[in-house]
């Protein structure tokens, strides 16, 4: 609560610096004006003109003042005007230097909506950003220990921080994520990282690795909706793979969406039959979802209900 009372304060500060500065320069351009007019017999049009080209030194010479109290405006436009620019044009390049530092080391804040947070940076997440560039998704990486240099050679957004801080989640715009990666080697992180982003964003889709099997159930109670349990996965594609080669190359080709084919999922929205789906010839439905269960065992006049899922192949050839 007190971080977030400072973070106000100092948000409500910047907003007052800004209006003082847009109310400095407004006010010598109306008094510059009027009094230019008065003194000079100019119209109030000219005299703005005059006042905005006096005090960003441009300097034609078409309107100068000839009467005493002109020259006394000059002075103080020129002394006010000129120097309230100056500072408008410092505060705008420190803005957008902070600002490009901040993006560079991943110490600002995202606007992003409907993005997926990755929490660290290893192989997975490597992975994980390859099928998400492929699906034009959204993402950033979060982290208290990035290689920064790495992430800004591939121009991957990142924010360096304590993913268990809500102030970090705050950065990383958690309240409109549609969802948190979690691929952590520690089980134990991956459960505390949890529990603070699902406070912030109780919708959010959380997805995790697991590397413990005695810690999935832990990880569900966390409010992990889905865990992918390494080891026990692993192990089964190793067994496989001395058994039957062929199913782990279909399963690992599958797995991608960069090259081969491809396996995807269509949220059925209404009540229809399956012929009345629409797909394209490099798609197949190989599976149907519903009520919990997959069906293997369908016709194309199976109807379908709201919230069904078709489980669909897709050649990327």
């Amino acid at each position: 609560m007190l971080i977030w009372l400072i973070n106000r304060i100092r948000a409500l500060k910047q907003h007052i610096d800004k209006f003082r500065i847009l109310s400095m320069l407004l006010g010598v351009l109306i008094f510059g004006s009027i009094a230019f007019s008065y003194f000079e017999k100019k119209g109030i049009w000219d005299a703005i003109y005059w006042v905005i080209v006096t005090i960003t030194t441009v300097g034609y010479g078409d309107f100068y003042p000839e009467t005493t109290g002109g020259r006394i405006i000059f002075v103080l436009v020129a002394l006010g005007g000129i120097g309230t620019i100056a500072y408008v044009v410092e505060q705008i390049v420190s803005f957008s230097t902070k600002s490009a530092l901040k993006k560079l080391f991943g110490s600002g804040t995202v606007k992003m909506k409907k993005h997926t947070v990755i929490v660290g940076w290893n192989t997975k997440a490597e992975e994980a950003i390859k099928e998400l560039r492929n699906e034009n998704e959204e993402f950033l990486v979060l982290g208290s220990e990035l290689n920064q240099a790495e992430l800004n050679a591939r121009e991957i957004p990142h924010i360096s921080g304590d993913a268990t801080k809500s102030e970090t989640l705050d950065r990383c715009n958690i309240g409109d994520a549609k969802t948190l990666m979690i691929p952590l080697e520690n089980d134990s992180e991956t459960i505390m990282i949890a529990l603070a982003a699902r406070k912030q964003n109780p919708g959010i889709k959380i997805v995790a690795t697991c590397e413990e099997r005695e810690h999935v159930e832990m990880m569900h109670g966390a409010g992990i909706d889905h865990i992918i349990s390494y080891a026990e996965i692993s192990g089964r594609l190793l067994a496989h793979a001395v058994t039957e080669p062929v199913v782990v190359n279909f399963i690992v080709d599958a797995s991608t969406s960069v090259e081969g084919f491809d396996l995807k999922q269509i949220k059925v929205g209404e009540k229809t039959r399956l012929a009345d789906i629409s797909l394209s010839e490099n798609e197949k439905v190989i599976a149907l979802y519903k009520r919990g269960r997959f069906v293997f065992d369908f016709t194309a006049d199976v109807m379908l209900a709201e919230g069904d899922y078709l489980v669909v192949i897709a050649s990327l050839c």
